[in-house]
């Protein structure tokens, strides 16, 4: 009897191993039913319209289920949509603790929290979550941080972090926002000098050559507005309008105006209607009128502007006494027409204004708006 107990312990052993195996499938399974019953019930509540009912009971579902985290990303994202944020982020701070989350999955969860903050007002929290992706190297975080900077002003934080982690950016968009950095700390703490700084970055931009040849040219420097004005206006032609009268004037006070002429012949084919008045008031300042007059008209028919055309009259104005009073008369409504346009468009969003922005008041970046073209343009 002994002997046939001993012989019997390892299949009741093994007996016990298999029935408890069983046992943990089957309440696995029943787990799983149970998470499936419990969703299904989020989903019932949604589909007879009992949103508020249906939205908790998917929340509180997380807590224990938090498996599927795209449904629930998507469900944070359809919350922010709604303006629920207080439930957005309440999804992505529960996900963000769950252990179950990769380090993918970890990265995208915090940086839609830190979006989630922002656009509640909790900057602070946003700042924290976005400086550890940027201190983790997840450069998804650059765009929220730089934007986060720019609307509270603190240009030293964002060159600060643009110089500990510089191998992290890459973007045009970025480097003009951190060259853009550079020009407002510079402004704001009145050290010209930082602006050095924003012309060494990889990409070239245009707010800083522009702010240092116009500090130079305020401080009757002519030849240092010269040297920046003539590199501005020489890689970013379409810009002219807003310098290119003070750049004429700098030279003519050091009484290189032949030069001026030079570089506006050599930018004839890549200027605007701004670089071909300029070249017409060249050609006439040398007596050549007819030539001017020819030029213009030519230039019109190729690319008619309002501005080209207002710039005719004058000319013809001058030129024809007998019909000059109605020929101002026309020239000023044209000018009135060109006073209700707008001077500035950005190129990213269409906002159009009056002034020059360095930020877009519509779309939030950095050297996008910049003068006018078209036939209401320069």
């Amino acid at each position: 009897m002994i002997e046939l107990l001993f012989l019997l312990l390892p299949v009741a052993a093994g007996y016990g191993w298999i029935m408890g195996k069983n046992s943990a499938k089957n309440q696995a399974h029943q787990f799983n039913r149970e998470i499936t019953s419990e969703y299904s019930k989020g989903l019932k509540f949604l589909l007879d319209r009992e949103e508020d009912q249906g939205l908790e009971h998917l929340i509180n579902l997380l807590e224990v289920a938090a498996d599927s985290v795209e449904h629930y990303s998507t469900l944070a994202t359809m919350f922010r949509r709604r303006g629920e944020l207080d439930r957005a982020i309440k999804i992505h701070e529960l996900l963000l603790k769950h252990p179950s989350l990769n380090e993918k999955q970890a990265a995208n969860s915090r940086l839609e929290l830190a979006e989630d903050y922002i656009m509640a007002g909790l900057l602070d929290s946003a700042e924290e979550h976005l400086i550890w992706l940027v201190k983790n190297n997840h450069e998804d975080a650059l765009e929220p941080i730089i934007s986060l900077y720019s609307q509270t002003r603190e240009w030293e934080k964002g060159i600060s972090m643009f110089e500990a982690h510089t191998e992290l950016f890459s973007k045009e968009q970025h480097f003009k926002a951190i060259a853009n950095f550079y020009c407002e700390y510079a402004i704001t703490s009145n050290n010209p000098q930082l602006m050095r700084k924003a012309i060494s970055l990889n990409f070239k931009t245009i707010r800083p050559l522009y702010e240092l040849g116009l500090s130079a040219y305020t401080k009757e420097d002519y030849v240092k507005a010269i040297y920046y004005w003539r590199e501005l206006i020489c890689q970013f032609t379409f810009f002219a309008p807003l310098f290119i009268d003070k750049l004429a004037h700098s030279y003519k006070q050091l009484k290189l105006t032949h030069q001026f002429h030079e570089l506006v012949n050599d930018l004839l084919d890549k200027g605007g209607v701004m670089i071909k008045i300029q070249h017409c008031q060249a050609l006439l300042e040398q007596g050549h009128t007819e030539q001017a007059f020819e030029f213009l008209t030519d230039s019109l028919k190729r690319q008619p502007t309002i501005r080209g055309f207002s710039f005719l009259l004058q000319l013809m104005s001058a030129e024809n006494k007998n019909t000059k009073d109605v020929l101002n008369q026309i020239d000023k409504l044209v000018t009135s027409y060109i006073a209700t346009k707008p001077d500035f468009q950005c190129q990213h969003c269409g906002f159009t204004s009056y002034t020059i922005y360095w930020n877009c008041p519509s779309c939030k970046h950095w050297e996008t708006i910049v003068p006018s073209r078209g036939l209401d343009g320069f």
